[in-house]
């Protein structure tokens, strides 16, 4: 995608994203935690649950997860960057999907105002399709990327977390956001996730989506993107893609 003649569009999206970001004094907290979760001491920190006084648990990932609907850019790719970085955890993937409903988060943002069928509502979160025409998909290419990463790693997870994603339609919101999508990196990893969940659904042999998936967490290069990228290079331009999924098809 990208290129053409609207430089003075985006020179006033720059601006405009500029002081959006001067008046945020908080906006780079998200882009340090997306560094802290880049080991595994830090995803361990924002994954922790604390009990708060009415005997409900939350956690700074869960916290954090509302800025994914932020109107400030650098907040939401921040945001995105350290919720990837935590999907690398397999162990915790039963709770980020059952418990946080993580796949309702990541798939927001990447829902638009397309009018779905009736029979692709069923089973699909109202929120990811009550606004209706309103519906502003994210923006930023890079944030895009990153969210879709975050429900690749899920896919990669096993057997049960596509099972989830599947009985969540996951496939609906990738499906019509690929329609539109205009970033060659965005569309080859929304379909990476569609193979993923077809993959069992075509009767391959047992565990052979898994032993595959494995390779994706081996990669060191898939952790998302250091703290410059997360404040840099706003907008709808090229994807940097931090990730290397080629052994997945």
């Amino acid at each position: 995608g990208g290129g053409g003649g609207d430089d003075d569009g985006d020179d006033d999206n720059d601006d405009a994203n500029a002081d959006m970001r001067s008046d945020d004094p908080y906006q780079h907290f998200a882009a340090v935690l997306m560094n802290a979760t880049q080991t595994e001491r830090g995803r361990k920190f924002a994954m922790r649950l604390e009990y708060k006084a009415d005997g409900s648990t939350t956690s700074v990932l869960q916290s954090i997860l509302p800025q994914l609907r932020s109107s400030n850019p650098v907040r939401r790719r921040g945001v995105a960057g350290a919720v990837k970085n935590c999907c690398f955890d397999k162990d915790s993937a039963y709770w980020l999907l059952n418990e946080v409903d993580l796949a309702r988060h990541l798939l927001y943002p990447l829902a638009g105002p397309e009018e779905l069928e009736p029979d692709e509502k069923v089973g699909l979160h109202p929120d990811l399709w009550i606004e209706g025409p309103d519906k502003v998909r994210e923006s930023d290419a890079t944030t895009r990327l990153l969210l879709v990463e975050s429900v690749l790693l899920l896919c990669a997870s096993g057997r049960r977390s596509r099972e989830t994603l599947r009985a969540k339609r996951t496939y609906v919101i990738l499906k019509v956001m690929d329609m539109t999508e205009e970033e060659e990196d965005v569309s080859t990893r929304v379909n990476d996730c569609v193979q993923f969940l077809r993959r069992d659904e075509e009767g391959t042999e047992e565990g052979s989506s898994d032993a595959r998936a494995e390779e994706v967490y081996r990669g060191k290069r898939l952790l998302a993107l250091p703290a410059p990228s997360a404040s840099g290079g706003i907008g709808a331009g090229k994807a940097e893609s931090s990730a290397d999924y080629d052994d997945v098809d």
